[in-house]
């Protein structure tokens, strides 16, 4: 409205409205083109320059105005207000102020307008995210109003004194390797001997202490977890962790992990959850069934192969229209030139006929008519001719064709040429083939007009085109793959990839708090009731730990992500206790005792043939067996310097053959071996073979039931065992078992047999120069100090290294204490019986599963050293036998002071 006024004052003066026009515009320009940060400024700047023109253009007319005539009083009057400003500018100003307060409600931000020109007309939606605020307690708040007197602790298992209903869960397990720790250097604290425990029973009952048996490098810690009902709740979630404290190192336990029905429900939701949402994104090999619009892919290969259909469908409708029209054009003109040949020949001959009437009129009348048919007929055109002449016709169609197919190659060979000189070549080809009609019309049909042809037919007869020549198009996989390809559901698709991105954001957002690993124990329990838990830990100890400290933290989670940590547990303090303080220090002094006479035995297994007495050396490994004869009889005669009193040779048999006829061949045997060794010694003949003394024994049924007793495979052991002992006649008693218990006789036949073919050689020695039948010697061993050093500390392998050399009761502790259990009971059975001794026996017995002989040993040890009733308490094996059989009452009798039995 306001421009119109502009341009109603200004079209009286058509020099002075294009003045305003032009400086309008300018104006308009320069706002355009000024960046502003708000539209409100550029609304505001627009206005005032309305105002601004409007003001001067007024003021203009104010000033020319009243120079002029006044030619007429109608004329339209301007009248100034306020030094020159015109009642329309102040007009304007009043209308364009609600227009600008309007406008500048309405207005859009730079980046909104800049959105707006993006392609399509995209604006972008930013949603508006809600900022919570949390104004409930967490669901921890009443932890920190609790006493510190409500914490989880730990305790010594002694359950004694508490409530049957309380429920203690017990496990144990044990370490496969020690952790690797860093230890700092043990400080040099006095050693605790266990030995003289009595003497510490305060320290034994107190609360926060226990001594703890070490055996094969381990021990044993176990202890209580308490947690008390007041810190529970179906919400939380509480964290016990145990740590084992020595010296400057700290080894964390397998942490308990207890959790209330409604926390763990919370947990396994965040878990379904986040399945859920994994299970939700798409794997891109299934973009392709998951996310396509195949109504759409279906739509559009409709649209396509119709479209290609319709194509040909066109040309094909068109073509049979042309050869249509052709066939009957064709048909026309044959008919015409049926009736224009029919014609011309009857002309011809006519003509024909009239020169010979004439030439013949002409004879009659005497005339010369030579010549006179040709010149008569001159300007007669002939058949033949007007036949020649429909042929030239006939074959322009296929010139014409040929000329087209050359014209169009020219064309196109043109378009190349334009092409690779870097010309336009849009429509280039359409071009030069424009001037094909006018050369045809001209070069070719000599002035034919084309306008009979229909129009529509045109092309196909400049072409010459015919029906087989139409190609038709047809939908390819590459076409559908393309189909498919933009028919993808691409915000679907974004979706998915943005859903795959935040896979692990969303992990940690849906799982706070994720399963525990590695735990102890992970359980759901009930919140009304204290939970106690026994906590088992065998923990291998290194050499140099005499104590273990243990302490525990706890951490409290609900499930509104709140948490509690209550005060640190107790410590609690295991004194390490090991058989190795057995060990006996009055052996550094070694006391051997000599005896005059010496005598060793050995036993070598020596083949004959089946019934025969004759000895082969090289026969299968005789030479093996009586070579470790000889050579001990060298060690004991050479490097021992014994003199060699006699050498016994006892020979048996097995049970094959006979029995008289056995202790004959055992005879000849003893004989045969004794041959052979005085044949090897060499030397003097006649000493050796004074020397060497056989003795034979034929069937050897006592080897052979000792060896049936120690079989596990024989069914009818203890049958075959009456048989042997209860034998009158041991042929018949062979047989016997043969026929009772064939498969039992094919076992002893075929694996003990062959051990009872054996021969016993016992040495007899005498050392000379010795007068006394015994000697005592006493020897100082300061490395047996050190090894004694090393058992204490538990460096086993370090003792067994020089207590190897000594088969004594501290080589058997060692033993013992590594677990050898075997070869430490065949060192015991060679010492003389002492308190210590009969202590072992008893740990050994009862490792070996016999506990009848195990009580005895452990009497008969408190009864030699009463102080072994103070140790039975401090070793696993013993104070379990204890329990099991109640013998602490017998024990404690033999304790020193106690009162003497009735």
């Amino acid at each position: 409205m306001l421009f119109s006024c502009l341009c109603a004052e200004r079209l009286k003066d058509p020099i002075k409205f294009r003045t305003d026009m032009y400086l309008l515009k300018r104006t308009f320009k320069s706002i355009a083109e000024t960046k502003f940060k708000t539209g409100i400024i550029r609304n505001l700047l627009i206005i005032t320059t309305f105002a601004m023109l409007f003001t001067a253009i007024n003021i203009s007319n104010f000033t020319i105005r009243s120079f002029e005539p006044k030619i007429n009083f109608m004329e339209k009057k301007t009248y100034r207000l306020l030094s020159g400003i015109s009642f329309t500018s102040v007009l304007f100003v009043f209308i364009a102020a609600p227009a600008m307060i309007f406008s500048c409600s309405t207005t859009h931000s730079v980046r909104e307008i800049r959105a707006s020109r993006e392609p399509y007309g995209y604006v972008p939606y930013v949603p508006k995210v809600k900022v919570p605020v949390t104004r409930d307690d967490a669901m921890t708040r009443y932890l920190f109003m609790q006493s510190q007197s409500k914490r989880p602790n730990i305790e010594l298992p002694c359950m004694e004194g508490r409530d049957k209903g309380q429920a203690v869960i017990a496990e144990q397990v044990t370490h496969v390797s020690p952790e690797a720790m860093i230890r700092s250097a043990p400080k040099a604290n006095k050693a605790i001997n266990l030995s003289e425990v009595q003497h510490l029973n305060e320290v034994v009952v107190t609360a926060r202490s226990r001594f703890i048996p070490e055996q094969n490098g381990r021990v044993n810690v176990d202890f209580v977890v308490r947690m008390p009902k007041e810190l529970l709740s179906t919400n939380f979630r509480v964290t016990m962790s145990p740590k084992l404290l020595y010296n400057d190192s700290i080894v964390p336990l397998k942490p308990l992990v207890i959790k209330g029905q409604e926390f763990a429900a919370r947990q396994k939701q965040s878990y379904k959850d986040y399945g859920d949402y994994v299970n939700s994104i798409v794997d891109e090999a299934h973009y392709d069934s998951v996310f396509v619009d195949y109504k759409g892919v279906k739509d559009d290969i409709a649209f396509q192969q119709n479209f290609y259909y319709n194509q040909y469908h066109r040309e094909w409708s068109r073509q049979a229209d042309f050869e249509e029209w052709k066939t009957g054009k064709q048909n026309a003109e044959a008919l015409i030139v049926a009736k224009q040949t029919g014609f011309d020949k009857k002309l011809y001959y006519e003509n024909v006929r009239k020169a010979r009437e004439k030439a013949m009129k002409e004879v009659a009348k005497g005339k010369d008519t030579t010549g006179f048919f040709a010149k008569y007929m001159k300007n007669v055109p002939k058949p033949d001719d007007l036949k020649k002449g429909r042929n030239i016709v006939e074959q322009k169609d296929d010139y014409r064709i040929g000329f087209y197919k050359e014209y169009s190659g020219r064309a196109k060979e043109q378009v190349m040429r334009d092409w690779a000189m870097g010309r336009d070549t849009v429509g280039a080809y359409a071009r030069y083939m424009k001037n094909f009609d006018k050369d045809l019309k001209t070069l070719m049909l000599e002035g034919e007009d084309l306008t009979g042809i229909p129009e529509r037919f045109r092309d196909i007869y400049r072409e010459g085109r015919a029906m087989n020549q139409i190609k038709n198009q047809y939908l390819t996989d590459r076409d559908s793959m393309e189909i498919v390809r933009s028919r993808y559901k691409f915000e679907d698709i974004a979706l998915n990839e943005m859903k795959k991105e935040r896979r692990e954001e969303k992990r940690r957002e849906l799982i706070v708090f994720p399963y525990e690993e590695d735990a102890r124990l992970d359980t759901v329990i009930q919140t009304d009731r204290d939970f106690f838990y026994h906590y088992r830990q065998v923990y291998p100890v290194t050499p140099g730990i005499g104590r273990l400290r243990l302490t525990m933290h706890t951490k409290i989670d609900a499930v509104d992500r709140s948490s509690f940590i209550p005060p640190q547990s107790d410590t609690l303090s295991y004194f390490i206790s090991s058989l190795s303080q057995l060990a006996d220090s009055t052996l550094v002094s070694k006391t051997t005792t000599i005896h005059r006479d010496v005598y060793n035995s050995m036993v070598i297994y020596p083949e004959f043939l089946a019934g025969k007495f004759s000895f082969n050396i090289n026969y299968r490994d005789n030479k093996e067996q009586t070579d470790k004869v000889l050579d001990a009889y060298r060690t004991f005669a050479g490097e021992g310097k014994l003199l060699m009193d006699s050498v016994v040779i006892r020979v048996s048999t097995a049970l094959s053959g006979p029995y008289d006829d056995n202790v004959e061949l055992s005879r000849k045997r003893a004989n045969a071996l004794k041959e052979y060794f005085v044949k090897s010694l060499g030397g003097n003949k006649a000493d050796a073979a004074m020397v060497f003394k056989t003795r034979y024994s034929g069937e050897d049924w006592n080897t052979m039931a000792r060896l049936i007793v120690k079989r596990t495979d024989i069914s009818n052991k203890s049958e075959v065992l009456d048989m042997l002992t209860q034998a009158e006649n041991p042929d018949r008693c062979e047989e016997k078992i043969k026929k009772n218990y064939p498969a039992d006789f094919k076992i002893i036949q075929d694996s003990i047999y062959p051990l009872l073919n054996k021969a016993e050689i016992v040495f007899n020695m005498t050392r000379p120069g010795m007068v006394d039948e015994i000697t005592v010697n006493t020897e100082v061993r300061p490395d047996y100090a050190k090894a004694l050093r090393f058992l204490q500390d538990r460096e086993y392998w370090k003792a067994l290294d020089i207590l190897q050399a000594y088969s004594d009761y501290n080589t058997a502790l060692c033993l013992v204490c590594m677990g050898y259990n075997a070869k430490a009971l065949e060192l015991l059975n060679d010492l003389r019986q002492t308190g210590n001794t009969e202590y072992l026996r008893a740990v050994l017995s009862i490792r070996a599963g016999n506990d009848e002989e195990a009580i005895p040993h452990l009497l008969k040890a408190c009864e030699l050293d009463p102080t072994k009733a103070y140790r039975a308490s401090l070793d696993p094996e013993i104070a379990g036998l204890v329990r099991k059989y109640n013998l602490q009452d017998r024990l404690d009798a033999n304790k020193p002071g106690a009162p003497a039995q009735d």
